[in-house]
């Protein structure tokens, strides 16, 4: 009897572990893809410059252009779809379970007159960050798609693109 009982109390604890290790492993993979595509993103939003200013010497972001970049970069590397605004709702071959925000999103650039090095504060979402050129900065946002039920565990990633000057 007692080795059935610890038989089961190993099955039991078993099954605890491979879940918890299926949830963090969940949270780790969504949080790496999470900012490898913000990363992507802001770098496609940050090559929407205009020309015309480039010829005078400056950068300055083309913000239409450079936020459409910066959607479609995020829809293509994390299988999304617009749900309208800053919203993403994940198609069904995404890794992603719940809605996708883009909770900040920040143009940096020679319109504004400032001198580099600038140092970035975004209290917010805890960004400090030194800026030596015009930059793209933008914040993602989204809970994170567990396998089990667990604690809601929400994953914010951000991310910097500047051009040195």
């Amino acid at each position: 009897m007692a080795t059935t009982l610890r038989s089961i109390l190993f099955v039991l604890l078993f099954a605890l572990l491979m879940q918890m290790q299926y949830n963090l492993d969940a949270d780790k993979t969504a949080t790496r893809q999470l900012k490898n595509a913000i990363e992507l993103a802001v770098h496609d939003a940050a090559l929407a410059v205009s020309p015309l200013e480039m010829a005078e010497g400056r950068i300055v972001f083309e913000q239409s252009k450079a936020i459409d970049n910066l959607k479609l970069s995020l829809e293509e590397n994390l299988k999304i779809e617009s749900a309208g605004g800053f919203v993403y709702s994940p198609k069904s071959n995404s890794f992603y379970k719940q809605d996708l925000y883009i909770s900040h999103l920040e143009f940096v650039d020679d319109s504004i007159t400032m001198s580099y090095p600038y140092t970035y504060v975004n209290q917010d979402y805890d960004i400090l960050e030194t800026l030596d050129g015009p930059s793209v900065i933008a914040v993602i946002t989204t809970e994170s798609p567990r396998w089990f039920n667990g604690g809601t565990s929400y994953i914010r990633q951000a991310a910097v693109y500047e051009y040195k000057k």
